[in-house]
């Protein structure tokens, strides 16, 4: 299947709408094209190690249809969906190659500058803008400056309307589409594990079971961070809840290597732990006083008192520096863990 008729048939499509079609081919897809979209899209899974699973169905649609802008747009959506760093960049090589090889190609063009949108978005602002001066009435680019426009990250109320009024008066019946596509939910399986443990389950499968949450996390926090759609903000806290879930699950491999009877392992996981711990010292934010608490904890339960009395006075110079009700009594309830007689 070579450029040629790549070419040639979107060149025809081009053709369609310049002539005024009564159904324009770039409003929507046609019913066949519409049902095979939803057959590739029908079996999804979450994770990093699935990206060739999810994405081979849509690429494969659009190899068949070469000629079809919406099987290009749907995979670029699911490369977008589900790829990490590597596979955006290569998306936009590859979109980058196609309108270098096709150049003058209007199509082309538009599906380069629309694989930089969450990337690159002030580049596609841009270029959509240029697709628009050669082509003012090519309905794609408006509906993807709308969408644009509509991000909380790009947001124009002004220029989004505009857009949307230029699209539906090109394509009545058509609406732009919602972006960024929705994240998937934080992992409960963390959650799981701890009550697992805690209502006496198995260690062993309490420790996967949190490994597989974090794994999980860690793919969605690199669904987020190479956006430009999401603000630095949102990136940060993303990247806080995670490293909070970090301490968490180490704490619950400490209990199950515990709980297994697997003493030395748990004490070269703490060990670690403390390395990190100082890591985190010069920040003295809140991860670090969560890497604290955490410490505190494991070593009350391992009867290391002294140990966990260290990480107290740790606890009690940050609150001394920055006073915080809501630390001052998790802090009483640490205390409280360590006080009585020794054994």
């Amino acid at each position: 299947m070579g450029w040629t008729r790549y070419q040639s048939a979107l060149l025809l499509v081009l053709s369609s709408v310049a002539a005024g079609a009564s159904t324009p081919p770039v409003c929507r897809p046609s019913p066949a094209i519409a049902e095979e979209l939803k057959r590739a899209g029908s079996s999804q899974l979450v994770g990093a190690a699935y990206f060739e699973q999810n994405v081979a169905p849509f690429r494969a649609l659009r190899d068949r249809h070469p000629d079809n802008l919406f099987a290009h747009e749907a995979y670029q959506d699911a490369v977008q969906r589900f790829g990490i760093e590597g596979w955006l960049r290569a998306l936009i090589e590859e979109y980058l190659d196609f309108s270098i090889q096709h150049s003058g190609n209007v199509i082309y063009r538009y599906l380069y500058n629309r694989s930089l949108i969450g990337r690159n978005t002030a580049s596609a602002i841009r270029g959509m803008n240029e697709v628009l001066t050669e082509q003012p009435d090519f309905a794609p680019a408006h509906r993807s400056l709308a969408e644009i426009y509509a991000m909380e990250a790009f947001r124009d109320e002004e220029k989004e309307a505009i857009e949307r009024k230029k699209f539906a008066g090109l394509c009545p019946g058509s609406a732009p589409a919602l972006r960024p596509p929705p994240l998937p939910e934080p992992s409960p399986l963390l959650e799981h594990a701890e009550q697992l443990l805690a209502e006496n389950g198995d260690p062993e499968h309490a420790a996967a079971m949190a490994l597989q949450g974090v794994r999980d996390d860690e793919w969605r926090l690199q669904r987020i961070r190479p956006f430009d759609w999401y603000s630095a903000d949102f990136k940060r806290r993303s990247q806080a809840e995670l490293q909070a879930k970090y301490w968490r699950l180490w704490s619950l491999q400490v209990r199950c290597y515990r709980k297994a009877g697997q003493a030395g392992k748990a004490s070269d996981l703490l060990a670690t732990m403390e390395q990190r711990a100082v890591l985190l010292r010069s920040r003295a934010d809140a991860a670090y006083w969560d890497a604290l608490a955490a410490l505190v904890r494991l070593y009350a339960e391992g009867n290391e008192k002294e140990r966990a009395r260290e990480k107290l006075n740790s606890m009690q110079q940050l609150l001394a520096l920055r006073p915080d009700p809501q630390r001052t009594s998790e802090f009483e309830k640490l205390r409280g863990l360590i006080q009585g007689p020794e054994r």
